[in-house]
């Protein structure tokens, strides 16, 4: 790998220049978003699905025509409950793909069916697959937006048939927790105000890293999601300028000081780019 600073070659994989410590992949790599769509799929989210259906692809040019030209990656998981009869899934995992058309056509292909009889849903599943099933690009800006209106089990829902926590063994706060410390990000959508699903999006949300953003009507879902990638889009442009004045003896007082940028976000950058291994 030649340095584009200073043009001395480098052994293949390296991150920085030995000579002049200028990062070898400033752009290529700061640029990959994963994004990850973690829905409720049972009828009542009926109205939401088929609004991000049919936003989905204005939705995506606008991500696209920022001046960070993002290189994303899009990945679906719908949830909805176990149920007695097992005539419905628990969970269903559309992979990564660079093509928005794959997640349009996983869209398309969604019809929403009841429940599991209860006052809450599979949403530690959901999580959970989203978290541990999906492969995560290494390098990328992770994030997982999750959008529903029932809590998950456990959270004290009224008719909640486990009321112990979900059946599956998993606590949403504790996976939230974990995914923060894998580099992803996780933002609720909390649609509808029962008090049970806003008090545990909220909780996820700050497990996660991420915000609990309450949402109206379904028109409001996608411009809601389009508000928190471009806040996200802020962090990687800040990881970009941290990325270029880092040498591997740089501390964030050092980067501080060389960019402007206050210590508190040059010190949360460094995390970052720590999590995604580009530093």
């Amino acid at each position: 790998m030649i340095c584009p600073s200073c043009g001395t070659p480098n052994r293949d994989g390296a991150k920085f220049c030995h000579h002049c410590g200028c990062a070898l992949y400033p752009d290529e790599r700061l640029r990959q978003l994963d994004l990850c769509l973690v829905m409720d799929a049972t009828g009542s989210m009926r109205d939401h699905i088929e609004a991000t259906r049919k936003d989905l692809q204005t939705f995506a040019r606008k991500l696209t025509v920022h001046r960070l030209r993002p290189d994303l990656s899009y990945a679906l998981v719908l949830y909805r409950d176990h149920s007695d009869s097992g005539k419905t899934f628990v969970t269903q995992c559309i992979p990564f793909s660079t093509y928005l058309a794959d997640l349009q056509l996983a869209l398309d292909n969604t019809h929403v069916q009841g429940g599991g009889g209860d006052g809450a849903e599979a949403v530690a599943d959901g999580l959970y697959d989203a978290c541990y099933k999906l492969q995560w690009r290494e390098h990328a800006h992770k994030v997982i937006l999750l959008a529903g209106d029932a809590p998950p089990h456990g959270k004290g829902a009224r008719r909640d048939k486990f009321p112990r926590g979900c059946p599956c063994g998993h606590d949403t706060e504790s996976i939230a927790h974990q995914a923060r410390m894998r580099g992803i990000t996780i933002f609720s959508l909390g649609i509808g105000d029962n008090p049970f699903m806003v008090q545990s999006f909220q909780q996820i949300a700050r497990h996660g890293g991420g915000q609990f953003v309450s949402i109206g009507g379904a028109d409001t879902l996608i411009d809601q999601v389009l508000a928190l990638m471009l806040t996200e889009f802020g962090k990687v442009d800040i990881d970009g300028t941290v990325l270029a004045a880092y040498r591997p003896a740089a501390t964030p007082q050092s980067i501080a000081a060389a960019t402007g940028l206050p210590i508190g976000d040059v010190d949360e950058s460094m995390n970052r780019l720590r999590q995604k291994r580009l530093i």
